[in-house]
């Protein structure tokens, strides 16, 4: 693997300039806006957290499962749950950051 062919982190996202709309990305751009991006993550946290939990059950119900794959999967799930809360808090801090800004 060279380095040319990792892409950089927000390759292929629209650089807002400063006298632009706060919006990212227009609605007839085609490309997921703020709520989309949010529920698709909280949608992959809740899908890895079923699975984790699917894996888990099934293990202790005494099915065949590899340990090492309930495992692995408990700990994406912890992980992505970590990562949602995480951005809740960064969420709710500029929030409050801007509620603080005089007008």
């Amino acid at each position: 693997m060279s380095i040319e062919s990792i892409a950089p982190l927000g390759a292929g996202l629209p650089i807002a300039d400063a006298g632009a709309s706060t919006q990212i990305a227009s609605e007839g751009a085609g490309a997921p806006g703020f709520l989309d991006t949010i529920g698709h993550g909280l949608a992959r946290v809740d899908a890895s957290l079923r699975e984790a939990d699917t894996g888990l059950r099934a293990l202790a119900a005494g099915e065949d499962v590899p340990l090492h794959d309930v495992m692995v999967s408990m700990e994406r799930a912890r992980l992505e749950l970590m990562l949602a809360v995480e951005v809740r808090n960064r969420l709710i801090e500029a929030y409050q950051e801007l509620n603080r800004m005089q007008m």
